[in-house]
């Protein structure tokens, strides 16, 4: 996974502002104008979709690294998704114009974020094929591959599994302890480790 490494947070804050958001607070909401874009120094943020009769669809949830808004490269655009913190989060917004201008001094920044944005496509590709395609056991399955840290931890709770999922928190539980049971991951309170990938990767 691609993210902005912490030795330019400085310049993004040389061209923007640092803002905290508190819990369940939104950033943005579908339909609002797309102007800025976000670093997330610390904390994370849920990416979700409303339908007409209010149920919520959760696309994804980034950690700090990530950016987000990416949007407001195109002139006039409005949001497709709403986006709100999942925990205390700190992030950089800065107007998408200023950072423009900052690329153009980084090539290396700039670089990064090109990947960084491919690599965001490329995800929300995934997760609708996860989403429309995948049983329960392979919707957790796939989650844990995709989402675990280099170490093999995977740095969510059962509940933000489930939102991501689209699955009730009961049965990401019981395909948790299937997968235990089956020696692919092992769990201690609050935390998910991978014991054999190529195990997981089985499954799909």
């Amino acid at each position: 996974m691609v993210i902005i490494d912490q030795k330019y947070y400085s310049l993004f804050e040389s061209q923007g502002i640092v803002r905290h958001y508190a819990p369940h607070e939104a950033i943005f909401m579908e339909e609002d104008e797309a102007r800025y874009t976000y670093l997330i120094e610390e904390g994370r943020v849920r990416v979700f979709m409303n339908s007409k009769d209010g149920k919520e669809t959760t696309l994804e949830i980034l950690k700090a690294g990530r950016i987000f808004g990416d949007a407001s490269f195109c002139e006039h655009s409005l949001r497709s998704v709403t986006i709100e913190a999942v925990v205390e989060t700190r992030l950089v917004v800065v107007d998408t114009r200023r950072l423009v201008g900052v690329l153009h001094e980084h090539e290396e920044l700039m670089v990064l974020m090109f990947q960084h944005l491919t690599e965001s496509n490329q995800r929300m590709t995934h997760v609708l094929k996860r989403l429309i395609h995948y049983d329960a056991t392979q919707k957790v399955a796939d989650f844990i591959l995709t989402s675990s840290e280099e170490d093999g931890t995977l740095p969510f709770t059962q509940q933000e599994m489930s939102e991501c999922l689209a699955l009730n928190r009961v049965t990401v539980s019981r395909m948790i302890t299937k997968l235990k049971q089956q020696g692919l991951i092992q769990t201690s309170y609050g935390s998910i480790q991978i014991r054999n990938k190529q195990g997981l990767k089985a499954l799909l």
